[in-house]
């Protein structure tokens, strides 16, 4: 009888240095303790205390990041439910050029508005800094056309411009700081990185026959990562 032959499952294979910021941030704690009470295990480019002021960088970075991104996200939300409610300001604004100029001219003054056609729609840009350029020009049609003290006037529009522009703002200032986060962690983590890959080579040279145990000691369990 003849038999399939049996696959052998594949194993995941996860290196001595987590591929999780966050996952590396503990382990370092883990290391710098043992190599402080293994004293004889040395590097010549590096030590303990400069390894000590690495990773105390890489986890205020590391919070900082996942502080900022937190930030961004509520902007986020934001910015999305304020385009929302333009969304359907400009529909109230059609029905106002409908009830003034009837429903088959009131297309003809929607370029005044900022709103264009895409499609079958006629919407103010998606484009964020397009529909920045839209809502001033909200702003001084409905002024035009007589439109000040409606509902959806001068008034909404001023105040929903300066809204839509100040989170636009903060939204690139966070970006800019997010960015910059990144980089200075992205940097620490190969100093951490590569720091760890000199310990585990001196440490299997220094114990060819008990690395393995010696390293789990030292943190590095990839069973953990």
């Amino acid at each position: 009888m003849d038999t399939e032959p049996v696959k052998s499952a594949k194993v995941k294979s996860t290196g001595n240095n987590p591929r999780k910021d966050t996952d590396l941030n503990l382990l370092t704690k883990s290391v710098e303790s043992a190599w402080r009470a293994n004293s004889q295990i040395s590097l010549i480019w590096t030590d303990v205390d400069k390894y000590k002021a690495s990773i105390n960088a890489f986890g205020t970075t590391l919070t900082e990041r996942q502080g900022t991104g937190g930030t961004r996200k509520e902007v986020t939300a934001k910015l999305a439910k304020l385009d929302r409610d333009i969304n359907n300001a400009v529909a109230a604004l059609k029905g106002y050029l409908v009830y003034r100029y009837e429903k088959d001219n009131a297309p003809s003054y929607y370029p005044q508005f900022g709103i264009e056609r895409v499609g079958k729609l006629f919407i103010v840009p998606r484009d964020r800094n397009k529909r920045v350029a839209a809502l001033k020009q909200i702003q001084a049609a409905v002024v035009t056309h007589g439109f000040g003290n409606e509902k959806y006037g001068t008034a909404y529009w001023q105040q929903t411009a300066d809204s839509y522009n100040a989170l636009l703002t903060q939204a690139t200032t966070v970006d800019g700081t997010v960015a910059k986060k990144v980089g200075d962690k992205n940097e620490l983590r190969k100093t951490i990185v590569k720091t760890h890959n000199a310990l585990i080579n001196v440490l299997k040279g220094n114990y060819p026959d008990t690395y393995k145990s010696i390293l789990r000691e030292w943190g590095f369990q990839k069973e953990k990562y």
